[in-house]
């Protein structure tokens, strides 16, 4: 079974759940910005993944 063990930080209340949900939702919303051909809003919503890409110490995406 998996078990994930969160590291400590020097944030006590920092929750990795959060930056993970956020992450899901900006995966979404970026699709939603593609299919809809906005080229603003697939640029933030590029950024915002690439943050909490970062933040989590994933492989950051490459965006056209």
């Amino acid at each position: 079974m998996f078990k994930f063990i969160q590291n400590d930080t020097e944030k006590p209340y920092y929750l990795v759940g959060r930056d993970w949900g956020a992450l899901n939702k900006a995966l979404k919303e970026y699709r939603q910005a593609k299919d809809d051909v906005n080229e603003q809003k697939m640029a933030q919503y590029a950024t915002k993944i690439r943050n909490l890409q970062k933040k989590l110490g994933l492989k950051q995406s490459q965006f056209s």
